[in-house]
Parts: structure tokens; sequence; C-alpha cells
């Protein structure tokens, strides 16, 4: 994650397609994080630069030790299918192997508010 200080707030989508769809076709806070219902190993962290530019997410997998970032993905240059295509070979581990360590902050309150979304 580039933004290392950022607070993230991480909503729950109901399936990959739901999150593809989500994360080619929005432009989100920057704060925004997304787990996929059936797979809470995983987080979509928003590491954007700017939200009028490229929508670019870290992809997380919880691990005993914390998090791992396995992989850096600029959904926004994609297509659903091909965005689709990425989180499928996320949950199935392909990215696993090249994870390195992160520090993240999650805000769990039930009304996320901060300086990059209020």
């Amino acid at each position: 994650m580039m933004h290392k200080h950022r607070v993230h707030c991480v909503g729950p989508v109901d399936t990959a397609r739901h999150l593809a769809e989500k994360l080619t076709g929005t432009t989100w806070c920057l704060c925004t994080g997304f787990c996929l219902e059936g797979h809470p190993d995983y987080l979509w962290l928003n590491d954007s630069t700017s939200e009028d530019g490229a929508g670019e997410f870290g992809i997380l997998k919880r691990t005993a030790n914390g998090f791992v970032q396995v992989e850096s993905v600029t959904y926004s240059w994609m297509t659903n299918g091909e965005a689709l295509k990425s989180i499928e070979a996320a949950l199935a581990g392909e990215f696993d192997a090249q994870g390195w360590p992160v520090t993240i902050q999650l805000d769990e309150a039930p009304k996320h508010r901060c300086h990059l979304c209020a």
C-alpha cells in the first residue's frame, strides 16, 4: 500500500461479479475498502492517489501475523470481465506467493467519517 497512514472503511460485497462491477464502474472515496462475503481473509483497499485518478486497489490477504499485500491492480483500466478474472485469481491464491507484509488501519465504525470522505 502506498498510503501507509490511510484509514480504510471496509464494506461487504455479496459476489465476485458484483465486486468487479463496483471496482470498474465507480469512482470511490480514497478510504473505501471491500471484502467479499465468504472470503473474509481478502480485502480490496483503495490505494489511489486521488478520486479523479486511476482506480488502484491493493489486494490484501490476512495471515496469522497480520496482512500481506498480494497484488495491486488498476481496476479503472479493466473491463468487468478482466476485473472478475483478477478477483477470482486472488481468491484462488494465485497471487499469494508474491505477498509482502503491510500495516493497515481499518475503521469498523458503523458510520465512518474521515477527511477523505467527509
